[in-house]
Order: structure tokens, then sequence, then C-alpha cells
């Protein structure tokens, strides 16, 4: 697997797990206010960026270890553009609908913090999808 893939691979798994952390949280020790909503997914983007720069430093070592050569990322040619293209198309089409089900959300008269939370998942979903596409359009080249 190329550099970029195993990118890929790394967004995946640390949305999932950052994901299943916010979703933990929300249901044991549910916030109070729509402050303490937003204060918590701020604090879960602030550890993915954090899990995602742990997470690559650590795979680019051990691809380095098992590879006995330097893993280092390749130079972005035309292929590497549209793939990166297709994958935020599809995730802009989850981030949009994202938007829309979380303004839904609102105008049925649930609780912001709710929609908060709507609007969270949908963008760490149109992060997966994004990964999940560059992942698939490298693989099918």
């Amino acid at each position: 697997m190329s550099f970029k893939e195993w990118e890929a691979v790394v967004n995946i798994i640390a949305a999932i797990v950052i994901g299943a952390w916010v979703i933990f949280e929300a249901l044991t020790n549910p916030p109070a206010t729509v402050a303490a909503v937003a204060g918590r997914l701020l604090w879960a983007i602030l550890y993915v960026v954090l899990f995602n720069i742990a997470a690559m430093i650590v795979m680019s070592i051990l691809v380095s270890i098992a590879r006995r050569e330097e893993f280092k990322d390749e130079k972005a040619d035309e292929r590497d553009k549209a793939v990166g293209m297709k994958g935020m198309r599809n995730a802009y089409l989850v981030a949009s609908i994202a938007g829309v089900a979380s303004l839904f959300t609102l105008a049925f008269g649930a609780d912001p913090a709710e929609a908060a939370y709507v609007l969270f998942g949908g963008l760490m979903l149109a992060g997966v999808v994004d990964a999940g596409s560059r992942l698939v359009y490298y693989r099918i080249g």
C-alpha cells in the first residue's frame, strides 16, 4: 500500500475511534447545555487531529521497519489530484446531507444539542466517506 492509502486507513480509524468515544460520552454522560456539547465536540475535533498525527507517525515507523526502507509520501500527480477530487465530491454530498439533517432536527423542535450531534456525526461520516473513497479509488485505479 502507498503512503496515501495508509493515510486514508488512519483517517478512517481515527474517525471510528473518536466517533465511538463521542457516542459513548453522549449516552453515558449527557451534557446539560448546548455550550457543554459544543465544548465536548471541539475537544473531539482536537483529539481527531492529535490521533491522526500520532497514528501517522507510528504507522510510518512500523511500515519503514517492515519494508526496511524509509516510508515517505510520494509527490502528487494528476491521478492523486483526481482521486482527491472524487473523494471530496463524495464527502461533500454526505456533509450537505448532514447540514440539512441538522436543520431538520432544529425545525422539528429538537434540542439544539441534538442538532449539534447530528451535524458532528454527519461531518465525521463525511470524513470517513472521503478517506474510504480515496482508498477505493487508489485500489481500483
